[in-house]
């Protein structure tokens, strides 16, 4: 493990280690809106008008069911194995997938077979990252030690949101003049930027994920995974932040974010090739939130922004669908925006605190399954929608997220009396 002297919201930047990684994360960060959009555009305008906003939504269930099959035993795997390689093999099996799935849509025009390919590795590339997510969480305090995590992780969201305000504008630009599949082979640039980045790293791991283990089958797996869920579920704190970000992504990601495109496009009625400007606003709102955390680095207390954040981001919902207008919509998108960024990253950094190294992956991977939950609510949600509409639907649903935001926060004070201590 490094350390560094220096204390200030840079000085995670000494620790070339670190630089690698931020590089690569963000590069990676920047293009996966481009794959998400990409994919919700091309199975819209291939379906049957029928059942469209279904095939839409099956998307964000592929996902959800990938990062739920994968993601206890990603964590597991991080806590077993060197973090840094098992990093770059999980960047060059997506970018494998990346490829076919950008040749699927080139060559299909979206029958029943292609339909059915697209969300089976749809489903494998989700289930990878899955295992990505949990790892590269969990190697930042290996690199920087925990004093510097914060600071870390606030740079984290800085750095990966300067370009995607850009790069989400764009976004549908790319797609109008180099189609699906071009659009989609070019996000494939950000896994050949991370595998280079993270190669070049001279991380080493220490103990037990060095060494690895000369056996670790399915047996091994389960009881890791358990020892991770029963660390979780005893610890008062961790529980009830894990289950405020479950229910208010459970609740909120479905219509603004998997469904966003298609409410923006379908029921806003802006066009795709001008789409971009308007879902670049969520990433103007983290920018702005990740500015913010920067200067909050040695803030102790971290709970107490978690449900800041939560707030933020339930009442943005609100906004995005309280009336179809452009300007709404851009509004709603950076509340939602800084709202998800201020509490992921303060939860983050709350988690990495209070867990151990030796379990610091699996208690991660237990967090990111957040985003399972809320892309396989994106399903039941479509359902409604296809039945009630969009318009009758969200509003009800953004009343409801913020609701049950507030709901929780006031009964678990200890949520918001959590602090990070200094160290």
């Amino acid at each position: 493990m490094q350390q560094n002297e220096k204390t200030g919201a840079l000085a995670p930047l000494a620790n070339p280690d670190f630089r690698w990684l931020l590089g690569g994360f963000a590069i990676g960060q920047m293009l996966m809106p481009l794959q998400f959009i990409t994919q919700i555009l091309w199975v819209q305008h291939y379906a049957p008008e029928d059942v469209w906003l279904i095939l839409v939504a099956l998307i964000a269930t592929s996902r959800g069911l990938g990062s739920l099959t994968f993601g206890l035993y990603g964590g597991a795997l991080a806590d077993r194995f060197n973090r840094k390689w098992l990093l770059v093999g999980v960047q060059l099996v997506q970018l494998i997938g990346t490829l076919l799935i950008s040749l699927l849509m080139y060559l299909s025009v979206g029958d029943a077979v292609g339909f059915g390919l697209f969300f089976l590795l749809t489903f494998l590339t989700a289930g990878l990252q899955s295992i990505d997510a949990p790892t590269r969480l969990a190697i930042v305090p290996d690199i920087l030690g925990m004093k510097l995590t914060p600071a870390g992780m606030s740079l984290n969201q800085v750095v990966a949101q300067i370009a995607m305000p850009i790069a989400m504008m764009f976004t549908g630009l790319i797609i109008h003049h180099l189609g699906f599949a071009g659009a989609y082979l070019v996000s494939g640039a950000g896994h050949v930027a991370a595998i280079l980045m993270l190669s070049v790293m001279h991380y080493e791991a220490e103990g037990r994920a060095a060494a690895g283990s000369k056996r670790y089958g399915f047996l091994e797996a389960v009881n890791d995974i358990r020892i991770g869920l029963s660390y979780a579920r005893h610890h008062n704190v961790l529980l009830w932040v894990i289950t405020l970000i479950v229910l208010m992504m459970s609740l909120g990601y479905p219509a603004t974010a998997s469904l966003g495109p298609s409410w923006i496009t379908a029921v806003v009625e802006v066009p795709i090739a001008d789409m971009g400007y308007i879902v670049m606003f969520w990433g103007v709102g983290s920018f702005i939130a990740a500015i913010i955390m920067m200067r909050l680095v040695n803030f102790r207390y971290r709970g107490a922004l978690v449900v800041v954040g939560a707030v933020i981001f339930a009442l943005g919902f609100v906004i995005f669908v309280y009336e179809p207008t452009p300007l709404n919509a851009i509004i709603g998108n950076i509340a939602l925006g800084a709202g998800m960024s201020i509490t992921m990253v303060s939860s983050t950094i709350l988690i990495q605190h209070l867990v151990e190294s030796e379990v610091r992956g699996r208690v991660m991977s237990i967090f990111q399954l957040n985003m399972a939950f809320a892309q396989l609510m994106t399903m039941p949600v479509a359902m409604l929608g296809q039945w009630l509409t969009l318009q009758v639907l969200f509003p009800v649903l953004s009343f409801v997220t913020l609701a049950v935001v507030i709901v929780l926060a006031l009964s678990q004070p200890q949520v918001v009396r959590a602090q990070v201590q200094p160290i």
